[in-house]
């Protein structure tokens, strides 16, 4: 059986999405898909606690924060 999400929140609480239940996975397409449209930030993603789905915005990409990029174990810097 999938779990199935009615809302999905902001980490501040606001709502992100009530509405239709979905899976997991259909609720990650859709913040991709936000994504893509610039709705979302690019490091955003969603994470499962005791309330429910929440989504998560890291720090980088804020115009006050500038984020290094480090390269993947075993590739070159």
């Amino acid at each position: 059986m999938t779990t199935a999400f009615r809302h999905i929140r902001h980490a501040d609480g606001r709502a992100y999405y009530d509405g239709k239940p979905l899976s997991l996975a259909d609720a990650q397409i859709m913040l991709n898909d936000d994504i893509v449209g610039r709705q979302v930030r690019v490091d955003s993603y969603l994470r499962i606690d005791e309330s429910g789905l929440v989504l998560e915005a890291g720090s980088c990409f804020r115009r006050s924060v500038r984020c290094a990029v480090t390269p993947h174990a075993g590739q070159p810097g």
